[in-house]
């Protein structure tokens, strides 16, 4: 995947900045725009300031997934073998 299509993907979506040399390390905001170069993004950052900087600094945010840590249980019937 190029620069500009990950560019693309992150267009209206939020993303943390991860580039750890940046003042604004660690914040969030909504990618509203795509400069002309196809890799600089215009992001609203989460205080209301924009920001311009390069795809490269910055990840999108996942959505945290729960996964069960026993098996599952559907019930007594459920989870023996019933007889015929």
């Amino acid at each position: 995947m190029t620069v500009e299509q990950e560019a693309q993907i992150l267009l209206n979506n939020e993303v943390r900045v991860t580039f750890a040399k940046s003042q604004l390390f660690g914040q969030t905001g909504i990618v509203e725009g795509i400069m002309s170069d196809g890799r600089t993004l215009d992001i609203k950052m989460s205080d209301g300031k924009n920001a311009f900087l390069d795809v490269t600094f910055v990840g999108e945010i996942q959505e945290r997934t729960q996964f069960a840590k026993t098996e599952q249980s559907l019930g007594p019937d459920a989870n023996s073998v019933l007889p015929l």
